[in-house]
C-alpha cells in the first residue's frame, strides 16, 4: 500500500487533469481523490506516525512527506495524535483529536451555544466540512493562536511554520492551480476542490467517529489534582471501542482501522497485526472481567449521533429556570 495507493492518487490526478474538458467525469475524478486520501492516511500516514511501517524512524517520518503533499500538516498532526490523543482520549480539554474545532458539542463540560443546541441536524452541515475545515483553518489555528490545546505539549519550531506555508501552498497549486493552467474554468475547479473535500470527509468520519465519540464510551473527569481514578488499561477500554468488522475490505482497504482497542493499546504494533491482537485482547478481557466491546458500523454511528442529540442539551437547563 506504500506504493500502491500514492500511485494511485498521482494517475487519478493525471486523468482528472485529461479528462477535464469533460465536467461530470473532472468531478467524478476529484471526488475519488477524496476518497484515496483518506485510504492514504488509514493505510500509511496513521501507521508511519507510530514509526509502524519501517523499522528506521527516519523512513518513517520522511513518509510523513505524503501527510504534507495532500494537504495537512504531518509535524502538528503527529503532536496531536501521539501527545494527546494517545495518553489523554475523551478527556476534555487534551484530547485534540476528538475536540476538532470546537464547533459540535462533544463534552458536557463544552459551554452551550446555539449551534450546539441545534446540533442534532447542523452536524449534517458541518460534518462534510471536515476535511476543509481541517485543511484551512483548524492547522493554522494551530500554528498561530496561542490558546490551543497543541501549546500545552510543544513549542513549534520556526522552520515548521514555513513548511506548513509551504505544503498547503503547494496543494493549493496542483488542486486548484494546474486545472485552472490547462483551461478549466475557476468557478469549476473551486467546485470540484469542495466535492472532494466533501467526499473525502463523509468516508474519514465514518472511519474515525465510530472508535471513541459515542455515547457507549466514556468521557472521563480528572480529579483537581488532574489525576483519573482508574488505571490506563481501563481508561482505555471504556473510552475505546472497535467496529465489528472482518473481510478483505477491512483489512487491505481501510488498514484494520476497526480495530481501535488493538491499536490504542499497542500502538507500536503495525496494524496489520490487528484482527490477531484483537482476538487476544477479547480473550484477555473476558479472563479478568474488562469490558470489550464491538459494534456494527451502523450502531456505532447510531450510538454516535445518540451522543451528539444528548449534549444538544444542557444539563442544568432546569436549574437555570429556577
Amino acid at each position: 500500500m506504500v506504493l500502491i495507493l500514492p500511485l494511485v492518487y498521482i494517475a487519478v490526478y493525471i486523468a482528472a487533469i485529461q479528462f477535464s474538458t469533460i465536467t461530470g467525469v473532472f468531478y467524478l475524478l476529484y471526488a475519488f481523490l477524496g476518497i484515496i486520501t483518506v485510504l492514504i492516511f488509514m493505510n500509511i500516514i496513521h501507521d508511519a506516525v507510530h514509526d509502524n511501517v519501517f523499522k528506521k524512524k527516519w523512513k518513517n517520518k520522511a513518509l510523513l512527506v505524503i501527510f504534507d503533499l495532500l494537504g495537512g500538516n504531518s509535524y502538528i498532526w503527529k503532536k496531536r495524535h501521539v501527545l494527546l490523543h494517545h495518553n489523554y482520549q475523551n478527556i476534555a480539554g487534551w484530547d485534540s483529536d476528538v475536540e476538532q474545532a470546537g464547533v459540535i458539542r462533544i463534552f458536557k463540560e463544552d459551554k452551550a451555544t446555539f449551534i450546539s443546541r441545534n446540533q442534532s441536524w447542523l452536524i449534517f452541515i458541518f460534518y462534510p466540512l471536515y476535511l476543509l475545515n481541517w485543511l484551512l483553518v483548524r492547522d493554522f489555528k494551530d500554528f498561530f493562536f496561542k490558546n490551543r490545546t497543541i501549546k500545552k505539549v510543544c513549542k513549534i519550531p520556526l522552520k515548521e511554520y514555513f513548511k506548513m506555508i509551504f505544503f498547503k501552498g503547494v496543494y493549493g497549486v496542483y488542486i486548484i492551480g494546474v486545472p485552472v493552467f490547462f483551461g478549466v474554468d475557476l468557478p469549476v475547479v473551486l467546485l470540484a476542490a469542495f466535492i472532494m473535500l466533501v467526499t473525502g470527509s463523509i468516508f474519514a468520519l465514518s472511519a474515525l467517529l465510530p472508535p471513541h465519540v459515542n455515547a457507549k464510551n466514556d468521557f472521563p473527569h480528572p480529579d483537581e489534582n488532574g489525576q483519573l481514578n482508574i488505571s490506563w488499561l481501563e481508561h482505555q477500554f471504556i473510552t475505546t471501542n472497535d467496529v465489528t468488522m472482518d473481510n478483505w475490505v477491512s483489512r487491505y482497504v481501510m488498514g484494520n482501522f476497526n480495530y481501535h482497542l488493538a491499536h490504542h493499546l499497542f500502538p507500536n504494533i503495525n496494524s496489520v497485526y490487528a484482527p490477531e491482537v484483537s482476538l487476544e485482547i477479547k480473550s484477555y478481557a473476558q479472563e479478568y472481567g474488562l469490558n470489550y466491546r464491538s459494534y456494527n458500523l451502523f450502531k456505532a454511528l447510531y450510538y454516535h449521533y445518540q451522543l451528539i442529540k444528548e449534549n444538544a442539551v444542557e444539563q442544568n437547563f432546569f436549574e437555570e429556570d429556577m
